[in-house]
């Protein structure tokens, strides 16, 4: 196994990971709902032969980052008693952490069928 201070480091770099793959999900969430609402509009009638190539190629960078959100975050579980948390402390956001990643598990759940929904309409 590897040692303390290498183990922290690693944990810490897989939570980056984590974080940085959770915050291109929204990013392409955010840009396929912009790119699909603005290329309906007239101004843009020229450039909407581009938009299914795009919202496709933006799709699989989606399931990319939610692979990459399970893997971490699998690794995060199974990691997370290298902070130390002990006690009440982590009985309690243990409880949040459970109630968080349901709901954001519905979030991501129901924010890639809207990308989906978008990239295939």
């Amino acid at each position: 196994m590897y040692p303390p201070r290498v183990r922290e480091k690693l944990t810490i770099i897989n939570a980056f990971v984590h974080d940085v793959a959770t915050g291109t999900w929204i990013g392409t969430l955010v840009l396929l709902t912009l790119l699909h609402r603005e290329t309906s509009r007239p101004a843009w009638i020229l450039a909407s032969p581009l938009v299914p190539g795009l919202e496709r190629q933006f799709l699989v960078l989606t399931w990319a980052s939610l692979g990459l959100i399970l893997a971490t975050g699998v690794v995060r579980m199974l990691t997370w008693k290298v902070f130390g948390w002990t006690g009440d402390v982590e009985a309690r956001r243990v409880k949040l952490l459970k109630v968080k990643h349901a709901l954001l598990g519905i979030v991501f759940a129901a924010g890639t069928a809207w990308q989906v929904v978008l990239a295939y309409r």
